[in-house]
């Protein structure tokens, strides 16, 4: 269900492999490069009797830094998060390793036929984006 933006997901996940397998086989810290432009947050989909949860990893950013729309039949997110600077504010000398991802990202998520798009709205709570997608008429479950 989750629809794939990015070309480039491939070889960004080959890129992170290839990392991860360099790590292990040094067993030393480096300096993690990924040359692609966009990151993809990672996404949790859920189903509740009356609607559908699209949550999102987004740590760090501000609500006005999430762009959330509804597109040809799914929801895009997209945004921008900077890369973490230390709490006093100073700017490191040297990275050794760096795993959190930052810059621009898209993520998108097909909506289900049975989702009412008017209804669709958007909560940004503790570092997580949280989608409801309301579900309409007689597909709706009565599973809970």
């Amino acid at each position: 269900m989750v629809a794939e933006l990015a070309s480039s997901d491939e070889f960004s996940n080959l890129v992170r492999q290839m990392n991860s397998i360099a790590e292990n086989v040094m067993g030393r810290h480096y300096f993690g490069f990924s040359p692609t432009d966009a990151w993809r947050p990672s996404v949790n989909l859920y189903e509740t009797a009356t609607h559908f949860l699209i949550c999102l990893d987004l740590a760090g950013m501000t609500q006005r830094d999430i762009d959330v729309q509804v597109q040809n039949d799914a929801v895009v997110v997209r945004g921008r998060r900077q890369s973490p600077v230390p709490p006093d504010g100073t700017r490191p000398s040297a990275v050794h390793l760096m795993e959190i991802d930052h810059g621009s990202f898209c993520r998108s998520v097909d909506i289900p036929a049975n989702v009412d798009p008017a209804g669709i709205s958007a909560t940004y709570k503790e570092g997580m984006l949280w989608v409801i997608l309301p579900k309409t008429g007689p597909e709706m479950t009565n599973d809970e």
